[in-house]
């Protein structure tokens, strides 16, 4: 296996570090093991749609944790949590999206989603603790 070249190292580490503490609170995985990757007893189809069904509701639940987050919060504190959701979705595009949409990834969706349903539900329980 090879290693990427040290000079790939240093941007990817200042982007890190210059994205604020709250984008960087959930980090991304990949292969994360989901209940419906049961490839013993189900179709790809029915793996797949019931990572669709889990993902919809992960998703529903992160924008309720934070709509009731922001009705909660004064004005600074709904500035600052709507900056961290922007960075983060900004990066959740990059890195999850973006990643998984391109042809050499060779990724599928029944191996994507889970890493996408943990990441909503890392940012949604950051959400809720989020303190203003």
């Amino acid at each position: 296996m090879s290693r990427p070249a040290p000079w790939l190292a240093a941007p990817a580490a200042a982007l890190l570090l210059a994205l604020p503490h709250a984008a960087r609170a959930q980090e991304f995985h990949e292969n994360v093991r989901h209940p419906c990757q049961d490839f013993a007893f189900l179709t790809r189809r029915e793996i797949r749609d019931c990572l669709q069904r889990d993902y919809v509701a992960a998703d529903a639940e992160l924008n309720r944790a934070y709509r009731r987050k922001m009705e909660a919060l004064d004005g600074d504190g709904r500035d600052r949590l709507l900056r961290s959701q922007r960075a983060w979705l900004a990066r959740y595009d990059r890195v999850l999206t973006s990643y998984y949409a391109r042809d050499w990834a060779k990724h599928s969706v029944v191996k994507v989603l889970p890493s996408q349903i943990r990441a909503l539900r890392d940012r949604t329980a950051w959400v809720r603790r989020f303190g203003g």
